[in-house]
């Protein structure tokens, strides 16, 4: 008989996987889009903090599930403007960083840190402003210093809510047995 270990997140099963994932994306739906602001060129929210959480509680390919289907679902109940595969396609790529970078042993700082470095500036200032220019239809030069500006002064909030999130991770993963 083939028996699944639940005492850790790793030997789960995969139906129980599956409900922490939606029960993960539906609560970044209603912080990122209920609770934040969604404006064409600048979103405020704190619909990454689930997202996170399924990378660094079930690893990176979980929370690249949990980023596609939260974006996917925040875009088809909630739309801001068009569907756009590659917003999905940068969630996805948002999710599995923080599994790759925070679905460790141990802790550290300065991984976290520099997962929201790479995941601001990379994925949120770079990337996803080319993506906004045809659609907003201004200049990759035009729409980055007011998107540069929000980042940088996000980053500082999402480091802080992700090590307290770090910190109680032990008890999320209590809860998830």
């Amino acid at each position: 008989m083939n028996t699944v270990d639940a005492s850790s997140p790793r030997g789960m099963s995969p139906v129980k996987k599956l409900v922490i994932i939606a029960l993960l994306v539906a609560l970044s739906v209603v912080l990122e889009r209920l609770l934040g602001y969604n404006g064409k060129v600048l979103n405020i929210s704190f619909g990454y903090l689930p997202i996170a959480l399924a990378g660094m509680l079930l690893g990176p390919v979980p929370g690249a599930l949990a980023g596609a289907l939260g974006d996917f679902l925040g875009a088809m109940l909630f739309p801001v403007g068009p569907i756009n595969p590659f917003f999905i396609l940068v969630a996805a790529v948002q999710g599995a960083l923080y599994g790759l970078f925070l679905h460790q042993p141990f802790f550290s700082r300065w991984r976290l840190i520099l997962c929201q470095l790479i995941i601001t500036v990379v994925l949120h200032i770079v990337v996803n402003t080319f993506i906004l220019v045809p659609i907003v239809g201004k200049s990759f030069l035009a729409l980055m210093p007011a998107r540069a500006l929000k980042n940088f002064l996000f980053f500082p909030v999402e480091v802080f809510t992700l090590i307290k999130m770090q910190e109680y991770r032990g008890a999320m993963e209590g809860l998830i047995k």
